[in-house]
């Protein structure tokens, strides 16, 4: 007697495997050109982090100074004031020290500062920022918030980081 065997046979031909090879290949690639983008970018928040570190290390700095060389200790008497004391400000921006920061006792003494890489004001290296670089100005703003032109300084801190990108950051210091 003979059987009838029915011999189904399960599994992919090869046209099927070559297509699926294809279509994961192409999967594939995208995904990794996505992770290779994301892995690039990822030191970017660090290094600008870092950057507004260093931005508020001279901040603290500078804002800790008088607003101007020919005003009184804490702000009084105020330079171009009614009171009797007074003394006209001074018309300098940039330092009367010799470059000594340690010597800085205004806020315009920064002006001009050009700091690679960034040090402290006893002029210990940062060792963390060695690739970072530094440069302040200080202008008479005080027409931006509505006073005399010489009623206050824009300090404008800009920190060049190692991906070459400049951050800036700006503060605002009253003549009180």
């Amino acid at each position: 007697m003979r059987m009838l065997v029915n011999h189904k046979q399960y599994g992919f031909s090869l046209i099927e495997l070559v297509v699926m090879i294809v279509v994961l290949s192409v999967a594939l690639t995208g995904v990794t050109i996505a992770i290779n983008e994301t892995v690039k970018q990822s030191p970017k928040p660090l290094v600008l982090t870092r950057a507004m570190e260093l931005a508020q290390t001279y901040l603290d700095e500078i804002l800790s100074k008088r607003f101007d060389e020919l005003s009184g200790q804490g702000g009084v008497p105020r330079c171009d004031s009614t009171d009797n004391a007074a003394q006209t400000c001074s018309n300098s921006m940039g330092n009367e020290e010799g470059g000594n920061r340690q010597l800085f006792d205004d806020v315009d003494d920064y002006h001009g500062v050009n700091d690679t890489p960034p040090v402290f004001a006893s002029g210990t290296s940062l060792s963390n920022y060695s690739s970072y670089q530094v440069q302040i100005s200080v202008t008479y703003a005080g027409s931006e918030l509505g006073l005399t032109n010489r009623g206050a300084k824009r300090i404008t801190v800009s920190v060049t980081t190692p991906l070459g990108s400049v951050v800036p950051v700006s503060v605002y210091r009253v003549n009180f």
